[in-house]
């Protein structure tokens, strides 16, 4: 089985490279689908592609981004210092999906006082991407400490 699905991912990884925002999108949420160990790196480089055409700060990579959860972290805050606006505004929504999972939140209810816990901490980092670069630092660093040691928790 596990030959299957590395040949499945080849044309999807090929389609990584098209110049169809679309298609790009597509193959990075079937290699999520399928488990792939290259769904995270897909996913990243198709943050922008194919946006919500109701609500541009979500696409489809933001959605799995926050299913692979904290081992995205990393990689999503670094992301937040992008000079494109709407790459900072993918990795927010995925960084905040994947903090509220974190927090209770199953992706329709929240345990009680989860929620106002998530929002204060939130608050809390002082992290406003719509600054300059030099302003967001602070907010980043205290976004980087504070779930450090999340993904090594059991």
């Amino acid at each position: 089985m596990d030959e299957l699905l590395r040949s499945d991912e080849a044309p999807l990884l090929a389609d990584l490279t098209s110049p169809d925002p679309n298609a790009r999108s597509r193959a990075a949420v079937a290699l999520h689908r399928l488990g792939s160990p290259h769904a995270l790196a897909a996913c990243l480089s198709t943050l922008d592609d194919a946006p919500d055409s109701l609500h541009s700060d979500h696409t489809p990579s933001v959605q799995c981004l926050i299913e692979i959860g904290e081992p995205a972290l990393s990689p999503l805050i670094g992301r937040l210092q992008s000079e494109n606006q709407i790459t900072r505004i993918h990795a927010e929504r995925a960084i905040q999906g994947i903090t509220r999972r974190h927090f209770g939140f199953d992706g329709t209810a929240w345990p009680d006082g989860a929620l106002e816990r998530w929002m204060e901490w939130w608050s809390g980092l002082g992290l406003d991407i719509s600054t300059d670069a030099t302003e967001r630092v602070r907010g980043i660093e205290q976004l980087r400490a504070a779930v450090a040691g999340w993904g090594s928790r059991g």
